[in-house]
């Protein structure tokens, strides 16, 4: 069984039987797809989502390179936001995108840096913005591709021109 076959099950059945889904969740092996699965519950649970937060977290802490450690907290972050638990979102914003600066190589950067900037517009402009700066910033255009691409997409986003991804549907 594929970790994929593992949290998409887990993603479906988060909006009808949250506790169900998170005993499925916490049984995925890879951290990766155990952290999205676990935002997902956080992002449909009945109950307070900030302790399944916490474990989506504490998944994408146990990922084996620091852009998938970085990149994956943007599902937590948008549960976070898209539930109003705005001051926790931001929190688990700030941590990520201090890895995010972190991550290497540069174009693996400027993928999990707008990821995040994505998720940042579910909390708000400010934060969406902030983030593009640290973008703009830590990936000039020209170290790569990826890089151009994020910057001008992100800059699209920041605009109202292009709209963020859809993390939970």
């Amino acid at each position: 069984m594929s970790a994929t076959s593992e949290r998409d099950p887990v993603n479906s059945l988060a909006k009808s039987d949250s506790r169900k889904a998170l005993a499925k969740a916490r049984g995925i092996d890879e951290a990766w797809f155990r952290a999205q699965a676990l935002a997902w519950v956080a992002r449909f649970a009945d109950e307070d989502p900030r302790g399944i937060a916490r474990e989506a977290a504490k998944a994408a802490g146990e990922c084996d390179d620091a852009y998938k450690r970085s990149a994956v907290r943007a599902w937590e972050i948008a549960a976070l936001a898209e539930r109003e638990f705005k001051a926790e979102a931001r929190e688990s914003l700030g941590e990520a995108v201090a890895l995010g600066e972190e991550v290497t190589p540069i174009s693996s950067r400027s993928e999990a840096l707008y990821l995040l900037l994505q998720a940042a517009c579910r909390i708000g402009a400010k934060e969406a913005k902030g983030v593009y700066e640290v973008l703009v910033a830590a990936c000039p255009v020209e170290a790569h591709w990826r890089c151009k691409r994020a910057v001008r997409d992100g800059g699209k986003i920041i605009a109202g021109e292009l709209k963020p991804r859809v993390f939970f549907w």
